[in-house]
């Protein structure tokens, strides 16, 4: 029989070895929310625009993707609307990360397929918990 200590134990390696891609066009935000996650114990990723976050999602595979909406050229929403579009992509949890005030609409953020949303400004916890919500160590 497994102890309480076991998984926990297990859980936290699993945390670990996940990997989170923080896409933001603001510098501070992204660095906010990558010491955030690393404090977490989860490793990260980060790029400053839809463009390169696609380019890392196609050769890192991040196990979740905490994206901003409003970034200059492709926003964070056709991005979410592409990801989930794309087979290879769909599975990937997307937190839409944003001031945006659409994202406070069910109806907009279900036509993106985003999994979840963290409006700005987003307590550390709140962060933390919504990552750990939808990357539980499996079972």
């Amino acid at each position: 029989m497994t102890t309480g200590k076991e998984l926990q134990a297990s859980y936290q390696g699993y945390r670990r070895m996940a990997t989170v891609l923080i896409v933001d066009d603001e510098e501070g935000f992204r660095h906010i929310l990558q010491i955030v996650l690393q404090r977490a114990g989860y490793q990260t990723l980060t790029a400053n625009d839809a463009q390169a976050a696609a380019t890392i999602i196609e050769t890192q595979s991040p196990n979740l993707i905490v994206l901003d909406d409003m970034m200059p050229g492709m926003s964070g929403s056709e991005l979410c609307i592409q990801l989930k579009a794309d087979i290879r992509y769909r599975a990937i949890p997307v937190l839409m990360h944003s001031a945006n005030s659409k994202l406070h609409n069910p109806a907009f953020v279900e036509s993106l397929g985003a999994d979840g949303v963290l409006l700005k400004p987003c307590p550390p916890r709140e962060i933390v918990e919504a990552v750990n919500q939808y990357l539980q160590a499996p079972t």
